[in-house]
């Protein structure tokens, strides 16, 4: 896709099917990138032991097109994918954590062959070896008294945990958030799901202590679990609104609804489209249309050709199922080895 010569970084932004917004806006995204000497694009994600999910595809192919959009546009640019293995385990209920924290390596083997099969450009990294650089524990020093001292930085963080955890992240000081904010003003960009909107503008309004003045974040469309009908969203209105956590693949305990690479076989992904609620309304969940877009990606990736959406299979649902899964098993499955 880096070769495709109608794609830009600006209207890559743009694109209503990949991205669902961006802080503080496109404007002030593009005048951050004219400004930098060297821009920095970080995306993160944590897991569990469910496995790898289809869903963290389109953060890696999209953070690896943005670096090479900006690259062929004259900038100097650097991409990491963060896999935050000490965050996988922060949660109290979170069962196995020593097998978890094992798992990680396997977890940055898999980010590598998915690196090296799509000829992507990003940098996989684990977080416990970025936890040791000295100029993120200098933000951390930096960032946690001014937000124990202030009530509407809380409140922000607030938002950033689920209602079942506030209280255990009360009584630690949102360690958590802070060890996040602190990570990601090492960065320029970051790109995630649009729940993490919330640490985003936490690192925006501690640019003073970070020094990063620059910090913006990018958030691309929700991800949806396949195989429900619509009067799942009807009765689980966040999951509307956020969708799921796009590589936990046990997000709202929801994996038996979610692909899981190497886990997922075929028959079962064929399953789980037939079974999806597609619509050809653009504001509705779509997952079926999402794992589309995601194999559309995969394969002008394998085959470097330009990007091209054919929006007749959006409008019609029969189609657009059948597509999705002749594509998932072409462009994802068969490169990757998986039945």
């Amino acid at each position: 896709m880096a070769k495709n010569k109608s794609l830009t970084v600006n209207n890559l932004l743009l694109n209503k099917l990949l991205v669902s917004g961006v802080l503080p806006s496109i404007k002030d995204i593009l005048e951050s990138f004219e400004r930098s000497k060297l821009i920095k694009i970080v995306y993160g994600e944590t897991y569990d032991q469910y496995g790898p999910t289809l869903d963290s595809l389109k953060y890696y192919f999209f953070t690896s097109i943005l670096e090479n959009l900006l690259r062929t546009e004259g900038k100097k640019v650097t991409s990491s994918v963060i896999i935050g293995d000490i965050h996988s385990v922060k949660n109290k209920i979170v069962k196995n954590k020593s097998n978890l924290l094992l798992s990680a390596n396997s977890r940055l083997s898999f980010v590598n062959k998915i690196k090296r099969t799509y000829n992507l450009s990003f940098n996989p990294v684990l977080m416990s070896d970025l936890f040791g650089n000295l100029n993120y524990k200098r933000r951390l020093s930096k960032i946690t008294p001014v937000f124990q001292r202030s009530e509407r930085l809380k409140d922000i963080a607030r938002k950033t945990v689920l209602k079942n955890r506030l209280s255990q992240e009360e009584k630690v000081g949102f360690q958590y958030t802070l060890e996040e904010v602190a990570l990601i003003a090492g960065f320029n960009i970051k790109i995630g799901p649009p729940r993490e909107i919330y640490y985003d503008q936490l690192t925006r309004l501690l640019s003073k202590e970070t020094g990063n003045n620059d910090f913006c974040g990018l958030y691309l469309k929700p991800t949806y679990p396949l195989g429900v009908g619509f009067d799942f969203f009807v009765t689980h209105p966040e999951i509307e609104r956020y969708g799921i956590t796009p590589y936990k693949a046990g997000s709202n305990q929801l994996q038996e609804n979610r692909i899981i690479l190497g886990i997922t076989k075929l028959v079962k992904c064929k399953k789980l489209i037939d079974s999806s609620f597609v619509t050809t309304n653009p504001l509705l969940p779509n997952p079926v249309l999402d794992m589309y877009l995601i194999s559309q990606i995969a394969e002008c990736l394998l085959f470097n050709k330009e990007f091209v959406f054919d929006h007749s299979v959006m409008a019609d649902p029969n189609l657009l199922k059948k597509a999705a899964f002749g594509k998932l098993t072409q462009n994802i499955y068969n490169p990757l080895g998986f039945e």
